[in-house]
């Protein structure tokens, strides 16, 4: 694939997804980070939706933190926090390969 091809869809399925995040469309921001992470990391499919997914869960154990933490509750939301970077290693360690 030619270096133009290659940035322009890098850049349609980076738009795609925010799009989707900004529409709430779980599938579609799924769909358009798993393509987008194939090209960008020249992995397959599966591996590519796997480590979308674990961003996927770690963006709701950040969700849930900031929430306890906007309450006043540190503990919980430390827990949250040190569950959202676990997922986040998976994460980068499928990336890294």
């Amino acid at each position: 694939m030619e270096t133009q091809e290659k940035t322009t869809l890098l850049a349609h399925f980076e738009v795609g997804w925010w799009i989707a995040h900004h529409r709430k469309d779980k599938q579609m921001l799924v769909e358009n980070m798993t393509q987008l992470y194939c090209l960008q990391f020249s992995i397959n499919p599966e591996l590519a939706r796997k480590a979308v997914m674990l961003r996927v869960d770690a963006t709701v154990w950040h969700d849930k933190a900031e929430e306890c933490e906007d309450n006043g509750n540190q503990q919980q939301a430390d827990s949250y926090w040190n569950k959202a970077e676990d997922c986040l290693r998976q994460h980068f360690e499928i990336l890294e390969g």
